[in-house]
């Protein structure tokens, strides 16, 4: 069977989701391993250290369904990983600038 390697970019198109998406769900992944939904996300190969992400084509329907199954909204599940990189409140009451 001919094994099919598609990038984030790819992938992000395929299941329609952007790639910031698509890296917050393996920051979740990454963070909590014993997570339910983390372990509905398909293992991705690397070339090597620090370079692009591959993920075969038969792992597209993990993701579908990852997708699906997630609860939606700013406090869901994800809430967690993806407030950790917008705005926060200074001590003082100011806000940080966003860190890109």
């Amino acid at each position: 069977m001919n094994n099919e390697y598609l990038t984030s970019t790819q992938v992000a198109v395929l299941i329609g989701v952007s790639e910031a998406t698509l890296n917050f769900w393996y920051r979740f992944k990454r963070s909590y391993p014993d997570n339910e939904y983390a372990k509905l996300l398909p293992e991705f190969t690397r070339s090597a250290e620090r370079q692009k992400r591959f993920w075969n084509r038969q792992d597209m329907y993990k993701l579908v369904e990852f997708k699906n199954a997630i609860p939606k909204g700013r406090n869901g599940i994800m809430g967690t990983v993806t407030q950790r990189y917008v705005r926060k409140e200074k001590k003082n009451g100011q806000k940080e600038p966003d860190k890109c």
